[in-house]
């Protein structure tokens, strides 16, 4: 059985029919509630189905449809706690008929079903398949690469031991030494498969150090995001690290993520990924660096005109930051641990991306 937003989002708003939407909700239905109706059908229309089989004894369980849509909904109109989205879902008949809820369900299983869909990566498989359908046969002339600080509310991890040292020269006979793997080496990032640089990204809770715009320090405990977005501000591609995690050491990363899913001709990205690995991995990949230089590198020559021309167009990165941070990403992000922080934070990438789809490729 079709649910509602899939019978009347469909009809109404992406095949234009003008009837009244009114007479199917119970009170007065807002412009937020059409725009995130129409939320909904970009997103499922990429997301695989959310199955939760009938073990055959005790209570049906909920299907997790819905609770991805109330996860959605919290991201969409700024909700920071599980109690206010239940007490928002329960004052408000429109936007419970939109997830789907019968009657509202209690905090353990909004805590259940959203541990659940943490530990899976539904939402990195939907926001890939999102951005492959939206760009398919076109061209981004420009990726916009940059990060963020990300605030969570833990503790700081115990530090962890101190490695064996081993004296230098020969082992003795008979003696096994622990190879220690370096996973920070960009020139290793070249060389090894995403799907390893991905695993040995640190995930801990740390303390970070950003530089901001106006060259003061910002320090803070949490987390990281990696951001690549395209010229009109569309997410590409999103990795969460640990606040100590240098940029430079996710662009290698990410710049394998885009071109999976996309094709493009410009990296654009500020002083922090100014590395000549970097430089030298997308040239290698047929793309053009548009990458800042290092007040460092002294005997490096700055950016020729057009570069700098080009360069400009990475303020878009900034501006999808500022939207996030704003309106999606919550100011207090309660949850703790990498899965349930990444969850929130890809959440609210995902809801940018259907937010952009809507305004550039949906007519």
């Amino acid at each position: 059985m079709k649910t509602i937003s899939e019978i009347i989002g469909g009809a109404q708003v992406l095949l234009d029919i003008d009837f009244d939407l009114q007479g199917c909700f119970e009170e007065n239905l807002t412009e937020a509630h059409k725009t995130f109706l129409h939320m909904i059908r970009v997103l499922e229309s990429a997301q695989k189905p959310l199955l939760r089989l009938y073990a055959g004894v005790g209570r049906r369980p909920l299907h997790y449809t819905p609770f991805m849509r109330s996860m959605w909904a919290k991201s969409f109109f700024g909700i920071d706690k599980t109690s206010n989205l239940i007490n928002r879902l329960k004052s408000d008949p429109n936007l419970r008929l939109l997830c789907g809820f019968k009657k509202v369900p209690g905090k353990a299983s909004f805590s259940r079903a959203f541990g659940y869909l943490s530990s899976t990566s539904i939402v990195e498989e939907t926001l890939d398949t999102l951005v492959v359908n939206t760009h398919k046969d076109r061209v981004v002339y420009h990726v916009c690469r940059d990060s963020t600080a990300i605030k969570a509310r833990e503790k700081w991890p115990e530090k962890k031991a101190k490695e064996v040292k081993y004296k230098r020269g020969r082992p003795k006979k008979g003696e096994i030494r622990l190879k220690r793997r370096k996973t920070y080496l960009l020139k290793q990032q070249v060389q090894e498969p995403l799907e390893v640089s991905l695993a040995d990204i640190p995930k801990l809770c740390s303390y970070g150090r950003k530089q901001t715009s106006k060259g003061n320090a910002q320090y803070w405990l949490g987390y990281k995001l990696h951001l690549d977005v395209s010229d009109t501000g569309f997410p590409l591609s999103a990795i969460v690290s640990s606040a100590n995690v240098q940029d430079c050491h996710a662009a290698i990363i990410l710049e394998k993520m885009t071109e999976r899913k996309i094709q493009s001709c410009y990296s654009l990205m500020d002083s922090a990924y100014d590395a000549q690995v970097i430089k030298d991995f997308i040239e290698s990949r047929g793309r053009v660096p548009v990458i800042e230089t290092n007040p460092r590198w002294k005997h490096r020559l700055s950016l020729d005109p057009a570069k700098k021309e080009r360069y400009k167009i990475r303020t878009t990165v900034e501006r999808a930051y500022s939207y996030l941070k704003e309106n999606l990403i919550p100011k207090n992000i309660y949850v703790k641990g990498y899965q349930k922080v990444t969850f929130v934070i890809m959440s609210a990438v995902l809801c940018l991306a259907a937010l952009r789809a809507i305004q550039f490729f949906i007519l």
